[in-house]
């Protein structure tokens, strides 16, 4: 039986280990993807309070390329009430929409014959939902998704007032105020400006899910977008009492390290 030497057992490790590498370069191996962005917002929604949307986009490596995409979207108040819907599948990058052919367009594939999500490129933060066209919605209601961290949300309740916390870049804020709009009174956000914070979008009121009239909740969502301090002041009135003091007052510091 021939027996293989030291020497050549050494030289057939060597070669192995030589056509694994070249595999690897010529794409024969496995590709993995990473995650490169979470994006998060509140959408319109024609039967319900808001869908807070959640959409994390993974990318070959070390290519760059497109990979898949996890989309969740939960339905805020609706009939049913809160209800979440998972997607996963691919996403691809296209050029240009309906008003500038040099615009980059986020493409969601939901999987089902003519049915894309189209999110046109703001910066290196901001996805915008387009029609299915890639043409703008034109409507008041915020149709964006913000980039968000992946740490849990920093909430905050009507009992907090008073209090100020730090935050991290990206991280989510809820401020979580119980609210009856069957009354007229709702809370409104005094003197706000853009900050260090970015709203996630319009208040979700959410009906309780006892006795009508007994009121619910509003539901405000912010990201960390920037550093420093943001002072958080609502209040709770009647839109046509604005010379009547608030009924109630809360406020919150939020600094962004």
């Amino acid at each position: 039986m021939h027996r293989l030497s030291t020497e050549s057992i050494f030289g057939l490790v060597k070669r192995i280990l030589a056509w694994v590498v070249a595999a690897a370069l010529a794409g024969c191996v496995t590709i993995s993807s990473s995650l490169i962005g979470t994006y998060a917002g509140v959408l319109p929604c024609a039967d319900c309070a808001g869908i807070l949307t959640e959409l994390r986009l993974y990318a070959e490596q070390p290519s760059g390329r497109a990979a898949r995409y996890e989309l969740t979207e939960t339905y805020l108040a609706s009939r049913e009430g809160d209800r979440s819907i998972g997607t996963a599948g691919r996403w691809t990058t296209v050029r240009g929409s309906a008003s500038d052919k040099d615009a980059t367009v986020i493409q969601i594939d939901l999987g089902r014959i003519d049915a894309l999500l189209n999110f046109l490129r703001i910066g290196d933060d901001e996805l915008r939902l387009l029609d299915r066209n890639r043409r703008e919605i034109v409507s008041r209601a915020p149709h964006s998704l913000y980039r968000v961290s992946e740490l849990p949300a920093a909430t905050l309740a009507e009992n907090d007032s008073g209090q100020a916390i730090d935050v991290e870049p990206g991280q989510r804020v809820f401020v979580v105020l119980g609210s009856n709009r069957a009354t007229g009174y709702g809370w409104t956000l005094d003197a706000w400006v853009p900050g260090a914070l970015t709203s996630l979008g319009e208040p979700v009121y959410a009906r309780g899910a006892s006795l009508p009239g007994e009121g619910g909740t509003e539901i405000w969502m912010f990201r960390a977008s920037g550093t420093g301090k943001q002072q958080l002041n609502f209040q709770y009135r009647r839109p046509s009492e604005r010379d009547v003091p608030a009924a109630k007052t809360v406020s919150y510091t939020i600094s962004v390290r």
